[in-house]
């Protein structure tokens, strides 16, 4: 069956009828504009697999809105990825395949003139799936700082998209320079939870930028995050215990973050005593200039005065065990691996937790 898009019928209405009866879909599509079909799937528990170029004219608002979805799984590749079909599943067989011109935009789905082929031999569909995932190991998982340094790229080619592929190379080699290409089973459990969290973090993040940049100017946003955070776990949580209406968490957040200002400007100011405290240790000791070079009592200074070090270092000094255990040039390594490696997080967090050559004691 050949499917073209038309005034009695488009791709688009053919992807919604096979996917009423798919439970999982896998999408490799060059260029990505249009997440109101892939939000709905998401929305209806059907389990999504997304392989895009990250590249104009994908659509980096389009990819934001639905990086929060945990049903749906990003990943991209470079310039060259320009493949184009859709694999429908339904009791983790292949049942339909759409594959042709046919970008995942609106030109792809209802506007342009394209041509797809809808597949359901059994035997094509099983190599579908074996070049889909070939794919999938070749391609990159999508991480939030991705996307944020893809915005730029993005929104000056909304002007000037001619003009933009020599940044497209520039941001290709920041992404992709260096960058680990591991087998993604092997990457243990928890260390694959850092992105989920990232990226929960990342939401939050835009819900209440303009807030905290207005209550604390000059200071990271992630960092006047995670002192909210804390103050949502242990200090509003337990007077409160409430259970908050996650539909509204745009209206929710920023008035909840709003009341953890007003509570911290009030009693122990923690973000703005840890903003100074990063500036004058950490900004310096752990900059690229100077992370090479760091000293033993630098280490332990880093160490002591790390959030999650607090309680053992009052308790078991172990700020000193922290020194007196590793070597200050592994030490230099695992940190410099942790701040300025281009592999991907969970892929870091797994070499520090497993790999002999980063892990601390």
């Amino acid at each position: 069956m050949i499917q073209t898009n038309n005034e009695h019928d488009n791709l688009r209405e053919l992807l919604l009828k096979l996917g009423e009866d798919a439970d999982s879909i896998k999408i490799a599509s060059a260029f990505y504009s249009d997440s109101d079909i892939i939000s709905g799937w998401a929305d209806q528990s059907k389990n999504i697999q997304l392989i895009v170029s990250l590249r104009p004219p994908t659509n980096y608002y389009s990819l934001k809105s639905i990086q929060i979805k945990s049903r749906i799984s990003i990943h991209f590749l470079g310039d060259s990825f320009h493949s184009k079909f859709i694999l429908f599943y339904r009791n983790n067989r292949p049942k339909y395949c759409v594959i042709g011109s046919s970008n995942f935009t609106s030109g792809g789905l209802f506007k342009n003139i394209e041509t797809n082929v809808l597949l359901e031999d059994q035997q094509t569909l099983d190599e579908m799936v074996d070049h889909f995932n070939h794919l999938f190991n070749q391609s990159y998982i999508l991480q939030p700082i991705d996307l944020e340094n893809y915005k730029h790229i993005y929104e000056k080619a909304l002007h000037r998209l001619k003009q933009s592929e020599g940044e497209q190379k520039v941001f290709q080699r920041k992404v992709l320079g260096n960058r680990t290409l591991q087998q993604k089973k092997k990457i243990n459990p928890k260390a694959k939870q850092y992105l989920i969290f990232w990226r929960q973090i990342d939401d939050v993040k835009e819900i209440v930028k303009d807030i905290s940049s207005r209550e604390y100017p000059g200071v990271p946003i992630y960092l006047t995050i995670d002192h909210f955070w804390h103050w949502i776990k242990t200090v509003w949580f337990k007077e409160n215990k409430p259970r908050l209406n996650l539909n509204e968490r745009k209206k929710e957040i920023p008035k909840l973050f709003l009341e953890y200002c007003k509570w911290d400007k009030t009693t122990y100011n923690h973000t703005l005593r840890m903003a100074k405290r990063s500036k004058e240790i950490y900004s310096k000791l752990l900059s690229t200039r100077h992370i090479d070079t760091l000293s033993i009592e630098e280490a332990r200074v880093v160490y002591k005065n790390l959030h999650s070090s607090e309680k053992r270092v009052q308790r078991f000094y172990a700020d000193i065990s922290f020194v007196h255990d590793n070597k200050i040039e592994k030490i230099r390594s695992s940190l410099k691996y942790l701040l300025y490696s281009n592999d991907d997080i969970e892929i870091r967090i797994h070499n520090l937790c497993h790999n002999p050559d980063y892990k601390l004691t």
